[in-house]
């Protein structure tokens, strides 16, 4: 059988090739965007790039300089902290929900999520991203709370561009069951307090990872510039 016509637009399929390209760190993190240059890579025109443009802007991963150019968003101690932040005030907010009416709701999809983590865990990026940032998303789907899962959704292409950097420079720096167990497990316990901590400790400790690791870079970049200027 035949599958069905793809239905997006031409702008629609060029926000997703720009999207791909950035959050996959074919662009980098602060490197300058124009709409020439794209127009000719992806073979659409000035208009539908610039269209693409403005909506990765409205995600918060391009940026755009009045007059000027645009830039991918830079990616620095303080954008790390603020999306794990977000993360955890969202993820938090949906454990202690799913905690709380553990016995009341259906379960299978986290249960399966964490499951997954096992086969993907010597896996690349991508199936180590759609298992880690999948079992995270089945708790807030789990909640059933509508506001939230949207403003989780609308977080969730930062989430997978930070991801990507952290894998791309530390690849399979923590392991995924093992970082999970005590989550999945405080879930169970129906001990709403304890399910929003445990969600809170598990993005504190990749916040402090993934900011260590940014300065790590930061110092090597600088000693580069040195020997080379020497």
């Amino acid at each position: 059988m035949r599958e069905p016509i793809d239905k997006k637009s031409l702008q629609d399929n060029t926000v997703d090739w720009l999207r791909d390209a950035i959050v996959r760190g074919e662009f980098l993190p602060g490197a300058t965007l124009t709409e020439q240059g794209l127009a000719q890579q992806v073979g659409v025109g000035r208009g539908t790039v610039r269209s693409a443009l403005f909506a990765l802007e409205e995600k918060e991963l391009v940026m755009r300089t009045p007059y000027s150019s645009w830039h991918v968003a830079h990616l620095d101690a303080r954008e790390i902290s603020e999306i794990y932040s977000m993360r955890a005030a969202f993820e938090g907010l949906a454990a202690r929900i799913v905690s709380e009416r553990w016995c009341a709701i259906d379960t299978t999809r986290i249960t399966e999520a964490f499951d997954n983590l096992g086969g993907a865990e010597d896996g690349g990026t991508d199936a180590r991203l759609e298992a880690d940032l999948g079992f995270h998303a089945s708790i807030v789907e789990a909640a059933n709370h509508r506001l939230l899962m949207r403003r989780h959704a609308q977080l969730a292409d930062k989430m997978e561009w930070l991801y990507r950097w952290s894998e791309l420079h530390w690849p399979r720096r923590r392991p995924l069951v093992a970082e999970h167990q005590r989550l999945f497990e405080t879930l169970m316990q129906e001990n709403p307090e304890n399910a929003e901590k445990a969600v809170r400790d598990h993005i504190a400790d990749s916040i402090a990872d993934d900011i260590a690791g940014f300065h790590e870079l930061q110092r090597a970049n600088t000693q580069k510039q040195k020997v080379h200027h020497g």
